[in-house]
């Protein structure tokens, strides 16, 4: 039970930091701490800690989220940083409470005590028979990408893979000049041209002139470049991972591309999601 007993003495790091923080920015923001995955379930053998951290947004927060984006960093490792402070081991998710499409185990709610986060913490009993979290939750289109896309995420990509919901496929996205016109006057009203999402945003307007298609018919990541009815979607970051399903199903979606970690210079690896069965993908959404 070593690595349960670690698995341990890093939720009770997390907690403390979490408790210990509250009056310091960003760690105020912190409104609940989750536990899942199958430290949560009571295998003794983790192989690591699975925490959701739900939190609020500020202006402080949001102008720290666009930069942060701006510039192809991760907005939350400020925050992971905080909590962890050098620990390893530790998964984090942000905010995928109402995202997750199984449970999750309260422990600590902004206002409570230190005391009361460490007594649900030692109340989850070890299982022999619960074992560890599989790693089922991996696709050969998640190799070398699984660090950038949080396992709550890949499970839920598997399930609609298994269940012949969508097609996915994985891209790298190539550079080069873009012809449409409008295309172009949008991404210089949104981007500067150093940005890692004016060289994402152009990959992907350039993958779709390519293939054929009107970038005017597209949304790219939250922003229509002209259309308001578009069939084609593309997201960075997995900024935008929640609405995908129902741009799928409930806007008749034809595709939908993630870049999935934007940066100046690396590969732009992008997973081509597209709905095989609409009628199960707007089942699993409202599910």
């Amino acid at each position: 039970m070593v690595q349960r007993d670690r698995a341990v003495r890093l939720a009770e790091h997390v907690l403390r930091s979490a408790h210990d923080g509250q009056q310091d920015w960003p760690l105020s923001l912190v409104t609940e701490v989750y536990l899942f995955g199958s430290f949560a379930r009571g295998a003794l053998d983790p192989h690591d800690l699975d925490i959701d951290v739900e939190h609020e947004n500020d202006d402080e927060w949001c102008s720290h989220f666009v930069s942060s984006l701006a510039y192809g960093r991760d907005p939350n490792a400020l925050m992971r940083q905080r909590l962890a402070t050098g620990k390893r081991g530790c998964q984090f998710t942000f905010n995928f409470l109402e995202q997750a499409d199984f449970e999750l185990t309260l422990l600590w709610r902004r206002g409570e005590s230190l005391a009361t986060g460490l007594k649900r913490l030692h109340a989850i009993k070890a299982d022999p028979a619960a074992g560890r979290a599989p790693r089922d939750s991996m696709l050969p289109q998640f190799e070398g990408l699984d660090a950038w896309v949080p396992r709550p995420y890949r499970e839920v990509l598997c399930a609609a893979v298994s269940s012949k919901a969508i097609g996915l496929d994985r891209v790298v996205l190539s550079e080069g000049p873009i012809t449409s016109r409008i295309a172009a006057e949008h991404l210089a009203g949104r981007w500067k041209p150093s940005s890692p999402l004016y060289r994402a945003a152009a990959a992907v307007v350039r993958y779709w002139e390519q293939r054929g298609i009107d970038p005017g018919r597209c949304h790219l990541h939250g922003a229509d470049i002209r259309d308001r009815e578009t069939p084609y979607f593309a997201g960075f970051g997995l900024r935008y991972f929640r609405p995908v399903r129902a741009c799928l199903t409930t806007f008749g979606g034809t595709e939908w591309l993630e870049v999935v970690h934007p940066t100046r210079t690396r590969p732009l690896d992008c997973l081509r999601i597209v709905p095989l069965d609409r009628r199960q993908l707007d089942q699993a959404a409202r599910g």
